[in-house]
């Protein structure tokens, strides 16, 4: 065991090297050295006058609160009455030309009447025609859906004819290449589930690494607790043992009283019953203190929730402008997102009528195109019967593709004698059509080029040689193209016919090739333009939500406001309720008090009677040992309560033990699984492979079945145009019609709308009764001038000079309100300082009586503790005066340094009297000290070891004479320290070595 050990097993009986009960020999230095107003703090310490100092640092922190609240409320006063003083001008001003206002508006109804008559007349016409145009436009109308009829009918029909026509062409291809990209995305999408599950696995295995060390870090977490729970034990069964030893003081001090003469067990009785009398009044008065500061904090928390309240509101009414001009807002965001959207319509229907023409353009090259094709065919059979000497179509391909690297033909770049020529042709043939280029991979290019165009096949001759004069590849030749074949001719003439047919199959695939890709930039773009459409609906969509919003969040402001006030109406009538209450028990309190004091001054009358018996010293005694049997037994329920937390806790430990070791076998159980779903997917990947080899072999299977259906799309196509023009014409005179009728019920509606303003505005009159037209229009004239005059004018005044006042009133209560609270805390802390005040006065009367007792036996002498300045015992520090036998008196600054220890030693027996422990520990506290006052102090710490044990350090006999064991250490000849301990309290037989 260390020296930490031990210090904090003393530290759980209260024991510590701070307290006064441990007193080592730089204590009594300190005591000598420190400062008055240090050695006046040590009894600020023992007197506990820090908590008192804490509250009023509290409440002067609440009053200073208080006090600017109270300060802010007085400017709200003024600026309310300011404002008040204002609004009354205004309000007169207001009212004045209300009434200038309503005499305008009497008048203007007599111009109303006239005009109410007018409208009338206007609007039975105007009902009449827009009777006769719904007759026309539902004629009109009629004949209008015959001809969209027909427009359907030929669209669908055409609708469904382009649909084969790219079924036939693409759209199997593309639904082979879509189910290839499926198939592929498949595989990608198994091979990330084996990743996943192989993450899984490692997972798995990492939470059964963790959960092991977790299980292993509980099993020392429960140790610990054990450990803790037999410490727990031991110490309570120590308390035990004191607690029988202090029952067995008591009972002793009990005896005691009991036999002191009868005389005075009257009047004892009387001095109990009075002082419980006293202690139970003053609980009471404590109690009422208590309920006291929980009503004053409960005022000020409803005062607190009343501000916030009226805050709330505040803050509630000041969103509403603000919500109302989010709405204005998202009115013009959601016009200007109507307007977008009609544009964005506008943009769809425009590219769909250019699909629509490039479809066209199309149909028309690809018609030429398979003509072109079918001539070509014709003319190269014919070449071989006749002889033309043209290039065949894949030749010409490469030939005008203007490929860098492309030198061509060798019948073009070769020469002989023309008495040559016609043996060359035939022992050449079919290689005099073989084109020269650069290297293989120019004649890569070339071939691809002829697979996308379909234009057959040709042999390339690389001239990429050795300077050896080998070959790179050993054939030196390359052929590729696509799969249909043609014939070749040597000729040293211009371009045949074959060769311009063929030139013009090359000019019509690459326009079909361009068209092809307008069509896809259309579909693109018109993709893109629906997607926009469909933002454009989402956005009106989402506008309007938020508008439905913010008018649901106003409707919600307005009722929080209404519910907000209520709360405020009862936070104020529970404010009231409050301070009924405080009065109430402020006057228990001073009721209390005045008893209290009473039975104080029977008390002091009763103890003056009891002063020449040992009564009272022994009825202190035995509440003392009542008090210290009262901690003991607190201090085991402390303990008990410290036993179950633990076992609990140890409990806790082993159920988490266990749950862990569930979690390790599900951890297991999940890499298993994991492992077993990898070997499935794999298979799975190896089955989506062989499936993906079977779809890219169909799709080189499809790409010849087009040429029937185009001239029937040419003839549905005419048919279209003709009807649509029809239906055109139609919807034109349908629109002028219903453009007409909508402007004819725009006016109904107007007219309409504009007699019930006038009706409601003039209402039941006489025609007869209205004055002249211009005596009419003079009075009003004259009263607009009047109402000039007084302008600007705030007519809000009339209502907010009345809010204003009522809001003044409101802050004039609340001032008051703070007023009478900042005066309750001052009171507050002139009561904590007086209760310091008394506390300290009697922790340093107490240790002062005991210092000049103990210090008349140590030096024979008289001594008292002085304090520097008695009337304000805080402003100044504490000095020992002393006067040791026959000597003068004298401060602690002029004795000797024996003498300045003896009168340290009396004021730490002093305190340890005033605040006593079961335990003392002096350390060679007699250094300084001569035989005489050593022997004095020994005398001492013997008599006060009767009531409690003192370890004492020390190297003078006098101490070690009087104890009852002692322990010496001494050093051997081999250095090893060997300990000795000896039990004085027998025949000095040495206890163990």
């Amino acid at each position: 065991m260390n020296l930490s050990d031990i210090q904090d097993l003393l530290a759980q009986a209260g024991v510590t090297p701070e307290g006064y009960n441990v007193v080592m020999q730089g204590d009594v230095t300190e005591i000598i050295t420190m400062t008055a107003g240090s050695r006046r703090e040590i009894i600020d310490e023992i007197a506990g006058v820090a908590e008192f100092d804490a509250k009023k640092a509290d409440a002067l922190e609440e009053l200073e609160t208080v006090q600017e609240r109270v300060d802010e409320a007085e400017l709200r006063v003024e600026e309310k009455q300011e404002r008040l003083e204002q609004l009354s001008e205004e309000r007169e001003t207001a009212l004045e030309y209300q009434e200038l206002r309503e005499e305008k508006a009497e008048y203007e109804g007599y111009l109303k009447a006239a005009e109410l008559e007018d409208k009338r007349e206007e609007f039975a016409a105007t009902r009449e025609n827009v009777e006769d145009r719904e007759t026309e436009l539902e004629e009109l109308r009629r004949e209008l859906d015959e001809r969209r009829g027909r427009v359907t009918r030929l669209e669908e029909d055409l609708t469904d004819l382009d649909a084969e026509i790219e079924r036939k062409g693409e759209d199997e291809q593309i639904e082979l290449k879509r189910e290839i990209e499926a198939v592929k995305g498949e595989i990608t999408r198994l091979e990330d589930r084996i990743a996943a599950e192989e993450e899984t696995v490692e997972d798995a295995e990492s939470e059964r690494r963790e959960a092991f060390v977790q299980v292993d870090r509980k099993q020392e977490n429960i140790e610990e607790l054990e450990a803790e729970i037999r410490n727990v034990k031991v110490e309570k069964s120590s308390l035990k043992a004191d607690v029988v030893e202090k029952q067995e003081e008591l009972a002793s001090v009990e005896a005691e009283i009991e036999a002191v003469d009868t005389e005075y067990e009257a009047v004892r009785d009387e001095l109990e019953a009075k002082r419980e009398a006293v202690q139970t009044a003053r609980d009471e008065r404590n109690e009422l203190q208590r309920e006291q500061d929980r009503l004053l904090d409960e005022s000020r928390r409803r005062s607190k929730e009343e501000r916030e309240k009226q805050e709330e509101i505040e803050a509630a009414e000041a969103e509403l402008p603000e919500l109302d001009t989010d709405l204005e807002d998202l009115e013009r965001e959601l016009r200007k997102a109507e307007a977008n959207r009609e544009n964005i319509d506008e943009v769809v229907a425009d590219l769909r009528d250019e699909k629509r023409a490039l479809k066209d353009d199309l149909g028309g090259v690809e018609d030429e195109l398979s003509a072109k094709q079918q001539e070509y065919a014709e003319l190269e059979a014919k070449a071989g019967e006749s002889g033309d000497n043209s290039y065949g179509r894949a030749v010409t391909t490469v030939l005008n593709a203007g490929f860098d690297g492309v030198h061509g033909t060798v019948g073009q770049l070769g020469g002989v004698d023309p008495e040559y020529a016609t043996a060359c042709e035939t022992a050449a043939g079919g290689r005099l059509a073989n084109v020269v280029v650069d290297d293989d991979g120019v004649g890569g290019r070339c071939i691809d080029h002829l697979k996308s165009r379909n234009a057959g096949r040709a042999t390339f001759l690389p001239m990429t040689v050795t300077l050896d004069g080998d070959l790179v590849e050993k054939s030196g030749a390359m052929t590729g193209g696509s799969k249909s074949g043609s014939r070749y001719s040597f000729t040293k003439s211009g371009k045949g016919q074959l060769e311009r047919v063929a030139e013009r199959i090359t000019e019509l695939e690459a326009e079909k090739q361009s068209i092809r890709e307008d069509l896809r930039d259309v579909e693109e773009r018109l993709d893109d333009a629906r997607d926009r459409q469909s933002d454009a609906a989402e956005q009106v969509r989402e506008i309007e939500t938020d508008i439905d919003a913010v008018e649901e969040k106003r409707g919600d402001v307005e009722a929080r406001v209404d519910r907000l006030e209520e709360d405020l109406a009862d936070i104020e009538a529970e404010r009231e309720e409050v301070a009924d209450e405080m009065a109430s028990v402020e006057s228990d309190i001073d009721a209390k008090t005045v008893e209290i004091e009473e039975l104080e001054a029977d008390i002091e009358e009763l103890e003056t009677e009891l002063q020449d018996s040992d009564i009272p010293e022994l009825t202190s005694e035995a509440e003392r040992v009542r008090e210290e049997i009262a901690d003991l037994e607190d201090r085991m329920d402390d303990l008990d309560g410290d036993l179950n937390e633990l076992e609990l806790e140890k409990g806790y430990a082993e159920d988490a033990i266990e749950e862990l070791h569930d979690d390790i076998e599900t951890a297991q159980n999940r890499k298993a699984e994991a492992e077993g779903t990898i070997a499935e997917l794999e298979a799975e990947v190896a089955d989506r492979e062989a499936d993906l080899e079977k779809k890219e072999a169909a799709v080189e299977e499809l790409e010849d079945e087009l040429a029937d259906l185009k001239a029937e799309r040419e003839t549905l196509r005419t048919e279209l145009d003709d009807a649509e023009h029809a239906r055109d014409e139609q919807a034109e005179a349908v629109a002028d019609v219903e453009a007409d009728l909508e402007s004819l019920r725009d006016d109904v509606d107007r007219l309409e709308w504009e007699i019930d303003e006038l009706e409601a505005q003039v209402g039941d009159y006489d025609p007869e009764a209205v004055p002249d037209h211009d005596d009419v229009e003079a009075e009003i004239d004259r009263l607009e001038e009047e109402m000039a005059a007084l302008e600007p004018v705030n007519m809000l005044a009339i209502e907010e000079y009345d809010d204003v006042e009522a809001d003044l009133e409101e802050l004039r209560d609340r001032r008051a309100t703070l007023v009478e609270e900042a005066d309750g805390i001052r009171e507050r802390i002139d009561a904590y300082e007086a209760r310091k005040r008394e506390t300290f006065t009697e922790a340093y009367e107490a240790i002062n009586e005991q210092f000049e007792e103990i210090f008349a036996r140590l030096s024979g002498g008289t001594g008292e503790l002085v304090l520097d300045d008695p009337e304000e015992p805080f402003e100044g520090g504490l000095t020992m005066r002393a006067q040791p036998e026959d000597k003068p008196v004298q401060r602690l600054e002029a004795m000797s340094g024996g003498e300045k220890s003896l009168t340290a030693l009396a004021f730490i027996f002093a305190i340890q009297r005033h605040n006593p422990a079961p335990f003392y520990a002096l350390d060679e506290v007699d250094a300084f000290l001569d035989a005489a006052n050593a022997e004095m102090v020994g005398d001492m710490v013997e008599e006060l070891a009767g009531e409690a044990q003192f370890v004492v350090v020390s190297h003078r006999s006098a101490l070690l004479e009087r104890s009852e064991r002692a322990i010496g250490v001494t050093m051997q000849e081999d250095n090893v320290s060997a300990v000795t301990g000896i039990d004085l309290s027998a025949e000095g037989v040495v206890a163990d070595d």
